[in-house]
């Protein structure tokens, strides 16, 4: 979720082809970068055949393999890790070579769900009724709010016929899903569709979001850009935790964990703090100390009976 001055949960859902041509076209190999039509029909055949796409770039390696010209192409494949195809001149697929970073990374946010998830149950994950975020009493909020002298407008809409439907702990788990409408002066510029849901202890989870940006007319410009969109079961294993059940001061999760771009890491550091705002004084509140993935903090406050009603970073928010 790209940190704008929207009123969403500080939770920033699923790569969409768009993205994934973009990356494959922008990595960087040693050798020689060839357009597509430069390179030979047989390897082109290979790349297509183990999920490459038409159009992206393929390097001609330096050295070559029982005397045939090397290429290498990356691709991602069906697991979402990204891999690199070692071809020969002739299409024979020599080797595929994986990011270890990567994959590590991979194995570790498994391990993270495994731990997050052990023993954890949804019997009425849509009945999201968390003293410090009931989204299930919400109708519609409205908030406003500047930044750089502009102002900003956000609509935020319960849809109870929505229904999205993930894998969690092994168990098929259906969503609540809030809609957020954020206008800058007057002119739509994001609409997300945000998911939600609560385990029987009371921990509201964070289960990613679809999203829809506009241009400076108010037109879409773009569906589920990859910076800003996630989904649990493809882009991470982990969900997102919003409030834990019994918040405790020090308690430490993330709202996002998805990658090294999405990566927002929470703590809970006051249970009786107090936060004014344009529509008044709101006491008793969680406060919840945010570094999202550049480094950058913001803090947060949850109200009882209210849900979120802070201000994020250089943004001043009605609630």
């Amino acid at each position: 979720m790209k940190r704008k001055p929207a009123v969403r949960q500080p939770i920033s859902l699923p790569l969409t082809v768009g993205w994934w041509l973009g990356a494959l076209t922008s990595v960087s190999q040693a050798g020689t970068e060839l357009k597509w039509v430069e390179v030979p029909a047989a390897v082109r055949a290979t790349v297509l055949a183990n999920g490459g796409a038409a159009g992206q770039s393929v390097d001609r390696e330096n050295g070559k393999k029982h005397g045939l010209a090397i290429y290498e192409a990356s691709i991602k494949e069906k697991t979402g890790t990204v891999a690199d195809l070692v071809i020969t001149e002739d299409g024979k697929l020599v080797d595929t070579k994986h990011d270890d970073a990567g994959d590590a990374a991979a194995e570790q946010r498994a391990a993270r769900a495994k731990l997050l998830l052990a023993g954890v149950k949804f019997s009425h994950p849509r009945n999201i009724d968390n003293p410090y975020l009931p989204l299930a009493t919400l109708q519609q909020d409205l908030l406003e709010g500047t930044e750089d002298g502009k102002k900003i407008r956000v609509e935020r809409t319960l849809r109870p016929a929505i229904h999205k439907h993930f894998k969690v702990a092994g168990q098929t788990v259906d969503s609540l899903c809030m809609e957020d409408r954020a206008s800058l002066n007057g002119v739509l510029e994001e609409v997300a569709l945000d998911y939600f849901a609560q385990d029987d202890a009371g921990t509201v989870y964070y289960l990613g979001e679809d999203v829809d940006e506009y241009d400076e007319h108010g037109k879409l410009a773009q569906h589920n850009p990859s910076e800003d969109a996630w989904l649990l079961g493809k882009q991470t294993p982990v969900p997102g935790v919003i409030l834990p059940a019994h918040p405790k001061v020090g308690d430490q999760f993330k709202s996002e964990d998805v990658s090294d771009k999405i990566d927002e890491r929470d703590e809970i550091v006051a249970l009786d703090a107090t936060t004014t705002v344009p529509a008044g004084t709101f006491d008793h509140c969680v406060k919840i100390k945010e570094t999202l993935a550049d480094g950058v903090v913001e803090f947060k406050f949850y109200a009882p009976g209210v849900g979120w009603c802070g201000k994020r970073q250089r943004t001043a928010m009605n609630c």
